[in-house]
């Protein structure tokens, strides 16, 4: 039988345990959840931004004087490079007249860039410079010119190059071995390290050599040296009168050929400021030079029939008969060949078909450039048949009358001597203002922008610098940029390691109160436990 005062204490004593196990699976699931709440925080990483630009500010003074160091190293170390010896003195030439771009040079020939450093032109250039003319093959062993690939090749071989490497095409392969280009433009190169020339006097002898060779390529592609020295490196003298005549008269034509070919190229109706004189003007005096003078002496000398050997003077014209009766012969095989070869020759024929029947087909021959070159051909060999044949009647009527008339006399030789002289005084002073006036047409109108310095050679202390400038850039940015990333890397590891120390320290107070908050709780739970093992009882 239980009392009533029993069932209230059990009843009691049963809600009291059920009040303590729930405070007590409380107390666990908080343990439980600030423990997951701890390990998230331990493993969550936490970027200390505003750490990061605190170090930054403090380390960027040492940045900034770093990167003005390194600078000037680098600054430092190009202008040593560039103002060495041991770096050649540069300079560019390009070349601009019609036919470089398929590597020719103005006469049609294959066109030699060496042609730079020629022994003249080096030549030249240490008498101007007052050097001692034995180095000139140690000079010039010392310069090397190099072709510069035109930019449009460099596109081109880059574009088939792409096609390649994206499609693997063997078309772009094959264009890309056959890309070829001709460069116009060159580098001149001086290594002068092995020379007694200082870097300045290597821009001076440098800077010379291209400026002379301007002259040498105008007197080299100009042709304007062909005469002049013709008749005044022969002494007239030393011949027998008709031979000074047909020396003239070769000399003469030569010239008006010469002066002819100069017009015909000319279209801006050139008069030299040199000489005052025009191509036509020219062509108009070596004319009336031939029809006046020439024809003159010609006349006395032959109708005299002034000669200093009138034996040698026959032999000499049937030796001239003889050569151009065989150049006569061969002339003419020339031209029954060609006229063989137009009779042969079959021109394409195309029918046009007028109506169903045929009766009204018309048959028309097509033009061929094979044919119209048979035609010229045919042209110019008639033209030297008949100058063979007109020398010979000339040479066989010169024969005739020295055989037939007797010699002139003293008198008429002398009167012939002062005529020669003057002729040959006409004629020299013609060759001179024709050299003049072609030289100041090769120079100021054909030539003269044929060829130019674009970057001459520099060797002063500003032009050092500014090499030096030029040539620091890229390995600055890179040393730079480098430097740069050091400073960021450095900075961020800085601010990391600030943050972590700064967060695993420990504040004495915050400590001492956490250890008598532990206490007050373990006095508590002793007590509550005290408390509760009474009441069991």
């Amino acid at each position: 039988m239980i009392h009533r005062g029993a069932c209230k204490r059990y009843g009691s004593m049963n809600g009291s345990h059920f009040q303590k196990g729930f405070i007590k699976m409380q107390t666990q699931d908080t343990k439980e959840k600030n423990e997951i709440v701890r390990t998230m925080e331990d493993d969550t990483i936490t970027i200390p931004v505003i750490e990061i630009f605190r170090q930054l500010k403090k380390y960027v003074l040492i940045w900034i004087v770093l990167a003005v160091v390194v600078a000037g190293l680098v600054f430092g170390g190009s202008l040593i490079t560039y103002t060495s010896s041991a770096t050649p003195m540069t300079a560019m030439v390009g070349f601009y007249y019609s036919g470089i771009e398929s590597g020719l040079d103005p006469n049609g020939n294959e066109f030699d860039a060496n042609s730079i450093k020629s022994p003249a032109v080096i030549e030249t250039t240490l008498t101007e410079l007052g050097l001692p003319l034995t180095q000139v093959d140690q000079y010039r062993s010392h310069l090397v010119i190099s072709g510069i690939v035109p930019q449009g090749t460099i596109d081109e071989m880059t574009a088939y190059r792409s096609i390649f490497e994206a499609n693997n095409s063997i078309e772009a392969a094959k264009e890309l071995m056959n890309v070829s280009y001709f460069p116009t433009t060159f580098e001149v190169q001086f290594t002068y390290s092995q020379t007694d020339l200082t870097r300045v006097e290597a821009a001076d002898f440098l800077n010379t050599l291209l400026d002379n060779y301007k002259t040498y390529f105008v007197q080299t592609y100009g042709n304007n040296e062909m005469f002049g020295t013709t008749l005044t490196a022969v002494d007239y003298t030393g011949y027998d009168y008709p031979q000074a005549i047909d020396l003239f008269a070769n000399t003469l034509s030569s010239l008006q050929r010469y002066v002819a070919s100069l017009s015909s190229n000319d279209d801006t109706r050139f008069r030299s400021t040199q000489t005052g004189y025009s191509f036509a003007d020219l062509s108009d005096a070596a004319n009336t030079m031939e029809t006046i003078d020439l024809a003159s002496a010609y006349s006395y000398v032959l109708g005299n029939n002034i000669t200093k050997n009138k034996t040698s003077l026959i032999s000499y014209y049937e030796y001239q008969i003889d050569v151009l009766t065989r150049s006569l012969s061969s002339a003419k095989e020339k031209l029954n060949s060609i006229q063989d070869s137009i009779d042969n020759y079959q021109k394409d024929s195309i029918i046009v078909m007028a109506g169903a029947d045929g009766a009204n087909d018309t048959t028309l021959t097509q033009t061929s450039e094979a044919y119209d070159d048979l035609i010229t051909q045919k042209i110019d060999a008639q033209a030297t048949v008949s100058d063979f044949q007109n020398q010979i009647d000339e040479y066989e009527a010169r024969l005739d009358g020295v055989k037939k008339t007797a010699v002139g006399s003293s008198a008429e030789q002398e009167e012939a001597d002062a005529e020669l002289a003057t002729l040959c005084e006409k004629l020299n002073t013609l060759i001179d203002a024709v050299n003049e006036t072609a030289d100041d047409y090769f120079e100021t109108v054909s030539l003269s922008n044929a060829y130019s310095v674009l970057v001459p050679a520099s060797g002063s202390v500003s032009s050092a610098i500014s090499a030096a400038l030029s040539g620091m850039t890229r390995p600055l940015l890179i040393v730079e940029a480098l430097l740069v990333v050091v400073y960021l890397v450095f900075s961020v590891v800085r601010a990391f390691m600030v943050s972590y120390r700064r967060g695993n320290h420990v504040d004495p107070k915050k400590e001492n109160k956490k250890q008598l908050a532990l206490a007050e709780g373990t006095e508590n739970e002793k007590a509550q436990r005290s408390a509760e093992e009474k009441a069991k009882k």
